[in-house]
């Protein structure tokens, strides 16, 4: 009876386990498109990984960003009782911060083999090439095609995001991976030649976005990524050539983008300043603890110029906005997160063999420090979409690294003949 029971137990684990891939993977082909579909399958990547846990009587992964991961939430909890509207900082811990940190535990067990890694790689590239080709599309008839969104920014493209900047973040988190496993020994030869075709394609649209934000991002990856593989430093030194000599024929928005990449004196620049000065008023009037996690916007008139024309905004740098509702400590707290994923992933590339996962690390790795600079002039962590991007990057590394650290320890076990 009890061996039966077991059996049953073991078949509910696998169908859990199963459906938390397939909810990961629906959410990584649309991450551009739907964010219903993200919304609905995360949420159900979270109930079945529960679910497994429950029946398997497991406790939470083990991972060297436990304790700064449960600080932080700690932190976000206190901040909900020292709010200033306890209702939406209460609505945003549960729907936002609890949930994305939730999925992050479901990736870093659900990615637990090589095979599933490769999957999931293989979905999230080809959602990126859909969303190029629609990028392309656009450029040239101004409505996409994915939710025939019409073109509001006359020279810039956005494809099926909102933004252009939303659209050049989720292309420098992509095109990472690209660049990384491009260098890996793929067994069929012409993967690497599908990998450069998808970079040279995705390459362009990030150009296209003019988002400045995102060319940041993309360099800031780039320069890492270099460190690790020298063939590209040499690579990204002669675009670098290429696109001074192309510079000239580019399209007009681009050119003077480009000869003015380190001049904000730009509209959008110039209202991020306004928005800035009251996210840091704001932060000011409570250093330590914040004003309320999730409240910017609804703090924002009592900060903001009197002369300001427009509506409540969001910060347009995670960094103050975070240190804005939930304190330094908070803002603390989360970099902790992540110095503790950049040290530990840096040590692991630096011990371990060049494998299929070493390469997914560096590129998570990559990807995340990009993140991380377009954060300092955009909204991205707050956003649905990109903020699920974003833990699912994080958790890819993380898992990576968790299978390295599994093969070793298979390695290392004595053989059944001695």
């Amino acid at each position: 009876m009890m061996r039966l029971i077991n059996l049953e137990r073991n078949k509910i684990v696998n169908i859990c386990d199963q459906a938390c891939f397939f909810s990961l993977c629906v959410v990584a082909f649309f991450l551009p498109a739907s964010k219903g579909a993200i919304e609905s399958f995360s949420i159900a990547a979270i109930v079945f990984y529960f679910v497994r846990k429950f029946i398997s009587f497991e406790s939470a992964p083990k991972t060297p960003m436990n304790l700064t991961l449960y600080i932080y939430l700690a932190i976000c909890v206190i901040s909900i009782f020292m709010s200033s509207n306890l209702k939406i900082s209460a609505r945003t811990f549960f729907a936002k911060t609890l949930q994305d940190v939730a999925f992050f535990f479901v990736v870093i067990e659900t990615l637990n083999t090589k095979r599933r890694f490769k999957n999931i790689l293989y979905i999230l590239l080809l959602s990126s090439f859909v969303l190029g080709i629609d990028g392309i599309y656009q450029y040239f008839t101004r409505v996409d095609f994915i939710r025939h969104r019409p073109r509001i920014f006359e020279e810039r493209i956005y494809a099926s995001f909102a933004t252009p900047n939303s659209f050049g973040c989720y292309l420098a988190m992509v095109l990472p991976f690209l660049l990384a496993l491009g260098f890996f020994k793929f067994r069929l030869k012409a993967a690497k030649l599908i990998y450069f075709g998808l970079f040279v394609l995705l390459f362009i649209c990030l150009l296209l976005t003019v988002s400045r934000g995102a060319w940041f991002a993309f360099i800031g990856s780039v320069l890492f990524l270099s460190i690790w593989i020298h063939g590209l430093g040499v690579f990204f030194l002669i675009l670098g050539i290429v696109m001074v000599v192309i510079q000239p024929f580019c399209h007009p928005f681009i050119r003077e983008r480009l000869a003015n990449f380190f001049i904000f004196s730009d509209t959008s620049s110039m209202d991020r300043k306004f928005i800035w000065q009251a996210g840091w008023k704001m932060f000011v009037s409570s250093p330590w603890i914040g004003v309320g996690l999730g409240t910017f916007m609804f703090n924002f008139k009592e900060f903001i110029a009197a002369d300001y024309k427009y509506t409540a905004a969001y910060a347009h740098n995670c960094y103050l906005q975070m240190a804005s509702e939930i304190g330094v400590i908070g803002l603390l707290a989360f970099l902790s997160i992540l110095a503790v994923f950049f040290y530990h992933g840096i040590k692991t590339l630096k011990s371990q063999e060049r494998t299929f996962h070493w390469y997914i690390l560096l590129a998570s790795l990559a990807g995340i420090l990009g993140y991380c600079v377009q954060m300092g002039v955009d909204t991205i962590l707050y956003s649905l979409d990109l903020g699920m991007l974003f833990w699912l990057v994080l958790g890819m590394g993380v898992a990576a690294m968790r299978n390295m650290d599994a093969k070793n320890r298979n390695d290392l076990k004595p053989s059944a003949s001695m």
